[in-house]
């Protein structure tokens, strides 16, 4: 099978090759059809000869320098103003655009149920008040244990005349105690 070698014009020099030429990224036909081109091409050839000169100082540069100095905090400073750019990336439709297609998926689903949709939202319902109502009774406790903490404090402190922001130390550390001590008996294994 003979392969005869393109020929181009002008204007359709293959040009977005050369790189790949010059990597080694080209089958030996590609390859022997663009040499032969850039034999009879001197802007390709110029082309060619510019991006071995660039990648030759490239890797000279990279050779010859000794490491760059970076400041002392580069990395903090980096992360710092990569986390604090963030949320400046999001348009303000993209919170619409989340909420229309979820709320738009979620009568989807109930439509492809059909009648077992109304189960389905009895269930998610009752799932919802339950948790409502455990967010609830626990929020309840933590607020009568911290009135219970500042009447105890009050009376302690009218007793003893302590000024009021030992007082209010008092009732931080309090809480903080009773966060760990609270922490500590839920993992408490129990048999």
């Amino acid at each position: 099978m003979e392969h005869v070698a393109q020929n181009y014009d002008r204007d359709e020099c293959p040009s977005f090759e050369i790189a790949a030429y010059i990597d080694g990224e080209l089958d030996p036909v590609r390859e022997s059809e663009l040499e032969l081109h850039l034999a009879s091409c001197p802007e390709c050839a110029e082309e060619m000869n510019l991006q071995k000169q660039f990648l030759c100082s490239l890797n000279s540069s990279l050779k010859n320098d000794t490491e760059i100095e970076l400041p002392v905090n580069f990395t903090k400073t980096i992360v710092a103003n990569a986390e604090g750019s963030v949320s400046g990336l999001r348009r303000p439709r993209e919170r619409f655009n989340a909420i229309f297609i979820c709320s738009t998926l979620l009568l989807f689903g109930l439509f492809a149920l059909g009648a077992g949709a109304g189960g389905f939202l009895d269930t998610m319902l009752g799932v919802a008040e339950k948790s409502v109502a455990v967010v609830s009774f626990v929020g309840r406790i933590a607020y009568s244990v911290l009135i219970g903490v500042n009447v105890l404090l009050r009376a302690f402190s009218s007793q003893t005349q302590i000024p009021s922001f030992v007082s209010v130390i008092a009732v931080a550390l309090s809480c903080v105690l009773f966060i760990v001590v609270s922490r500590r008996f839920l993992r408490f294994p129990r048999t």
